[in-house]
C-alpha cells in the first residue's frame, strides 16, 4: 500500500484555499461531507473541483444539519420528525442526499461515498448485554 497526500475538509476554516494549495501540492483526494462547515463544505469545494477535475472526492451519507432536514422535508424524503434526528441511513435519503452531494460538488459522480454511521442504536434497539 502507498500513501497519497490528501485533503481532510472537517473543522477546515479556509476550505476553498486549502483545496487549491492541496490540489497545486499534489493531493489527489479530498475528503468531506455534506454537514461539514455547517452544511456549506461541497458548495465551497465545487470551484476548485472544477478547476481541478483531476481531484478525487470522498464524501459521506448520512448526518445532516438543520437546514438540510427542512430540505428533506420539502422534497417528500423525510417526515418532520425524521428531520430533526440529524441522521439518517434511510435508502431513500441516501440516494436523495447522493444526488444533492453531487449537485453541491458538481460532479457527476462521486469517487467514494462512505455511510457516517457511527452512532449507537437507541436503547430500545440495542441487543441486553449478556450477564454472567
Amino acid at each position: 500500500m502507498t500513501a497519497e497526500l490528501a485533503l481532510g475538509t472537517y473543522r477546515c476554516r479556509a476550505i476553498p484555499e486549502a483545496a487549491v494549495r492541496a490540489a497545486a501540492s499534489g493531493a489527489r483526494w479530498i475528503d468531506t461531507a455534506p454537514n461539514y462547515a455547517t452544511g456549506r463544505a461541497h458548495d465551497l469545494l465545487a470551484p476548485a473541483l472544477t478547476a481541478h477535475p483531476s481531484l478525487r472526492i470522498a464524501t459521506k451519507a448520512g448526518y445532516f444539519t438543520a437546514a438540510t432536514g427542512a430540505d428533506a422535508v420539502n422534497a417528500g424524503v423525510f417526515t418532520e420528525d425524521q428531520a430533526v434526528v440529524g441522521h439518517s441511513l434511510a435508502p431513500q435519503f441516501v440516494r436523495w442526499q447522493m444526488a444533492r452531494n453531487r449537485e453541491q460538488l458538481r460532479r457527476e459522480r462521486l469517487d467514494l461515498l462512505l455511510p457516517a454511521c457511527c452512532r449507537p442504536p437507541p436503547p430500545a434497539l440495542s441487543p441486553p448485554l449478556a450477564t454472567g
